[in-house]
């Protein structure tokens, strides 16, 4: 092997080395990307779901709750929110139902879900904003199926 041989070989080993390098960090750096992405995503819906929390009255976890008591103002806008709500679950449903979301975090939004439909108030309004409200057949099953 000859000096010139030599050159090439190392060269090539440079490259290999280089381009594995690179490779490493660009998947690193997709990661990061994807991680953030994640991040975001997560705490734009968790925003969302306060923001519609805000907007709802203080006792709506009472277990007398009763929308009819509410002026009809009071009562309209609780209400759109909660098909608000249930419009947010919905899609959290379908998102988790698609594989788009891991199943550690479908297990803390169906948790939260199935909590609030313990609550007199989110059966009441589901009775209500189902009549009116468009939601995919399977979300729709899956919230009558807890006996709510």
């Amino acid at each position: 092997m000859n000096a010139a041989d030599w050159i090439q070989t190392l060269l090539l080993v440079v490259t290999i080395v280089g381009l594995m390098i690179t490779i490493f960090y660009n998947r690193r750096q997709l990661q990061i990307f994807n991680d953030q992405l994640k991040l975001n995503f997560f705490a734009d819906y968790t925003k969302r779901y306060q923001q519609i929390m805000l907007h709802l009255p203080e006792d709506i976890i009472d277990d007398d709750f009763d929308y009819d008591v509410l002026s009809e103002e009071k009562r309209k806008t609780t209400l759109k929110h909660m098909r608000i709500y249930f419009n947010l679950c919905s899609e959290e449903y379908e998102l988790w139902n698609n594989g788009y979301i891991e199943k550690r975090i479908w297990d803390n939004w169906k948790a939260g879900i199935e909590f609030a439909m313990t609550k007199k108030a989110f059966r009441d309004a589901w009775e209500r904003t189902k009549q009116d409200a468009i939601y995919h057949e399977d979300f729709r099953k899956w919230i009558d199926s807890h006996g709510l």
